[in-house]
């Protein structure tokens, strides 16, 4: 990669405390409704509202197809709005409430015929994704908005995963115990819903509270066009740009395959472990690895570099998974810690690309003279969500064609097809994703010198 000249940068000071925590709390209301779908929602079509699970991983994926309009279209969007209450920021206040209530709204079931009830579920799970992309995409530009320096990109990235997966942890111990205590019908699980969604509402009101957006050192060239023209001129960028593509193909092949063991995991102890009882702890204690492990993978980054980072993390999570995958009966203690392993091993990827990703901002900025923030968050967000729309695709046709009924004692097809989507995918997923980020050259040497070239051309004008 050719490297701009170097030059003096302004001092700066690290982010105070309560904003990064309050940045990072944002996250943790963002994963009490991403991961409370991811984990539970196809499980919720199919064992309480019974649906087939074939049928309920297609409506998963067209939900998802959504996302190819909503989240490049929100992306654009958030680019544009200017308020006094904050360029992004705002969007967290004002989506807060009504996305509460969607989630909520995923998680009824109204008494439908079958045809009717699968035309519901995709209804209200295409609301609950458009409201959170209105307010995910505006509230990851903020940490392009905050800070332009790589390692406190870095470091602002592992406060906030630690609270994003302690989000996941408190979904996934909150959303079913809730329900078992009111009831465990589809109502029990409307009314857990509920109460979740209020607690990200206050997530979000407080992250909108601590954060303070800095002035933009440059005005994006989606000003200076209309709407269509400057979304086609962004698409021209993305496909020129190598670090961003290489981070997307990254992001699709882990989010494809690794979604795959997130959103197994509640089948694995249930059908193959025997251990269903152990649902509303050992996922979120897995959860809560995360929430551990991610001050680790900053300081593994710190002292190598991302990329260094995400391909130690492929190879650990390949290595973990792989022994899940025998047709054998592991016991159940090490079958919880080898689940443990690979919870530890795929936090480096969230950690990584999610402070890769704001560093584009800058490389494009520098050499196509665009500095398109909250458009490259949602060309992110839009491969992300439809790998995991495939992922619930691929689910259910591969369940359906392995013979898998629902509450009932599984055959030697269903389990096997259960360990092949807990471990031989994600670990052969992760595997893959090294390929995109081999020759990914955005370190945080790089970066720095894109900096200083662009406060230069700033000065001159």
């Amino acid at each position: 990669m050719p490297q701009p000249p170097s030059a003096s940068v302004r001092a700066r000071r690290g982010l105070p405390l309560r904003e990064r925590l309050g940045f990072a709390v944002g996250d943790f209301g963002l994963n009490l409704y991403w991961q409370g779908l991811g984990l539970f929602l196809i499980f919720f079509y199919t064992d309480v509202l019974g649906i087939p699970v074939a049928w309920a991983g297609l409506s998963f994926f067209v939900a998802s197809l959504w996302d190819c309009v909503s989240d490049p279209l929100m992306g654009v969007v958030a680019d544009r709005v200017r308020g006094r209450l904050g360029n992004y920021r705002s969007f967290l206040l004002y989506g807060s409430v009504p996305l509460a209530l969607a989630f909520a709204l995923a998680f009824s079931g109204p008494a439908l015929p079958l045809p009717w009830l699968l035309a519901y579920t995709l209804v209200t799970h295409i609301i609950v994704r458009t409201l959170y992309t209105a307010v995910a995409i505006p509230y990851s530009s903020l940490s392009v908005a905050i800070t332009e320096d790589s390692d406190e990109r870095t470091a602002l990235t592992g406060l906030r995963m630690q609270l994003a997966f302690l989000g996941g942890a408190a979904v996934a111990y909150l959303l079913p115990s809730l329900a078992a205590a009111f009831g465990a019908g589809h109502a029990a699980y409307t009314a857990a819903a509920a109460l979740i969604g209020a607690l990200a509402t206050a997530s979000f009101v407080a992250c909108f509270a601590a954060v303070h957006e800095r002035p933009r050192a440059a005005v994006s060239a989606a000003h200076a066009r209309t709407f269509v023209p400057d979304a086609l001129a962004f698409l021209r960028v993305v496909r020129a740009s190598p670090p961003l593509l290489r981070l997307l193909a990254g992001k699709f092949v882990i989010s494809l395959t690794l979604t795959l063991h997130t959103r197994t995991l509640v089948y694995f102890f249930k059908y193959v472990l025997g251990a269903e009882a152990l649902i509303p702890y050992a996922v979120p204690l897995l959860t809560a690895v995360s929430v551990v492990s991610a001050p680790l993978w900053v300081w593994i980054i710190r002292r190598t570099s991302k990329r260094a980072g995400w391909l130690l993390g492929s190879v650990a999570t390949a290595a973990a998974a792989l022994p899940l995958a025998l047709p054998v009966d592991l016991p159940l203690p090490l079958s919880i810690a080898l689940l443990t392993a690979v919870a530890l091993s795929m936090t480096s990827h969230a950690i990584c690309f999610w402070a890769m990703l704001p560093d584009t901002v800058e490389y494009n900025e520098w050499h196509f003279g665009r500095r398109d923030e909250a458009k490259v968050f949602g060309i992110a967000s839009f491969t992300q969500k439809i790998a995991i729309g495939l992922s619930a695709l691929l689910l259910g046709l591969l369940f359906d064609a392995s013979g898998f009924v629902a509450n009932q004692t599984q055959q030697a097809g269903a389990l096997q097809a259960i360990r092949s989507s807990v471990a031989l995918i994600p670990a052969a997923g992760a595997l893959l994703s090294m390929v995109a980020l081999w020759g990914y050259r955005l370190d945080r040497h790089a970066h720095r010198d894109i900096v200083r070239a662009l406060f230069e051309r700033r000065a001159a004008g």
